[in-house]
């Protein structure tokens, strides 16, 4: 049972005295006076246990932080509140201890009585102020919610703002970027403008003679993507090509070789890359499309000199089988 609980029924009990002291043979009947106390007193328990009950509600539910002095006020008047209740309890246990030690000396239980009566305009009194710090609480008590559910509406507009601020935050990053990537771009454009086509190439082609490899892929990159519609860029090309056929690495080859067919099918490199792409196909073992590749060259370009040499391999091929 907590503290309050024993309070009331430490009280309930003593006006259960008081009244059981009006009610038997020969003793006084309780005045309106003590009627109106023991109402009054019902009347502040049910106030002061509401006014706990909003508090723990309030402070339950999380709080604010803002709000803490104004909670620390309401309890001191809670705090003043239970003293009075406490105190109301104590003087009218004194009342019951007066009628007891009376035993049945009618006069002195009518003493009792009647010291009790007059206590009773004490007591309405002391009511009187408790129930004015508690009306005041529960006033208070209703701002702070008020106050709680504004605090609310705000921490809900300032999280809204924050969402706001966010998203432009993430907008402008994407233009940063986009500005970034544009300078870079610009940057690049400017550096290869620059560059003289003619002395890439032979650069590229000079790193593939002497085999270069990795500078060569690199430079002939570098010549495709700055000079795409240039005369030479056929033979860049092709020269990719050729680097990954001389490496091993034959898928990478005839991907490159097939660039040069689908984009320059009409030029002077054509008839090499497919022959070659055909030689690719043959080194991974795949025969079938080898064989069809020779004949492709062999159609396409009859009287190249690919054409001649896609017929022998094609001779040689068919003595495997």
């Amino acid at each position: 049972m907590g503290a309050m609980n024993k309070k009331t029924f430490f009280m309930a009990a003593a006006l259960s005295a008081i009244i059981l002291s009006g009610c038997g043979p020969g003793f006084p009947i309780m005045t309106r006076e003590q009627e109106d106390l023991i109402t009054n007193v019902e009347k502040l328990m049910k106030d002061n246990d509401s006014l706990r009950a909003r508090m723990d509600r309030i402070e339950g539910s999380g709080g604010l932080v803002s709000l803490n002095r104004d909670m620390e006020s309401v309890k001191r008047s809670v705090a003043e509140a239970n003293i009075g209740v406490e105190r109301l309890g104590q003087e009218i246990a004194a009342v019951k201890g007066g009628i007891e030690e009376g035993g049945s000396d009618r006069e002195a239980i009518k003493s009792a009585a009647k010291e009790a009566g007059d206590t009773a305009a004490s007591l309405k009194d002391k009511l009187a102020s408790i129930e004015s710090a508690i009306a005041s609480g529960q006033q208070r008590l209703s701002e702070l919610e008020t106050s709680d559910q504004g605090q609310g509406q705000r921490f809900l507009d300032l999280k809204d703002t924050v969402m706001q601020i966010e998203a432009r935050t993430i907008a402008l990053e994407k233009k940063i970027t986009a500005a970034t990537e544009e300078a870079s771009s610009l940057k690049e454009r400017s550096k290869e403008a620059s560059l003289d086509p003619e002395a890439l190439y032979q650069k590229g082609y000079k790193e593939t003679t002497s085999k270069n490899y990795p500078d060569a892929i690199t430079t002939f990159q570098q010549f495709l993507s700055s000079f795409p519609e240039h005369k030479l860029a056929v033979n860049a090309q092709y020269w990719l090509g050729e680097i990954y056929y001389a490496k091993g690495d034959w898928e990478m080859a005839i991907l490159e070789f097939d660039k040069v067919i689908k984009k320059y099918p009409n030029a002077e490199k054509a008839p090499a890359s497919l022959l070659k792409q055909g030689f690719a196909f043959e080194k991974l073992g795949s025969t079938k499309e080898a064989t069809v590749l020779l004949r492709e060259v062999i159609d396409k370009y009859p009287k190249s000199s690919e054409a001649t040499i896609a017929k022998k391999r094609l001779a040689a091929i068919s003595k495997t089988r």
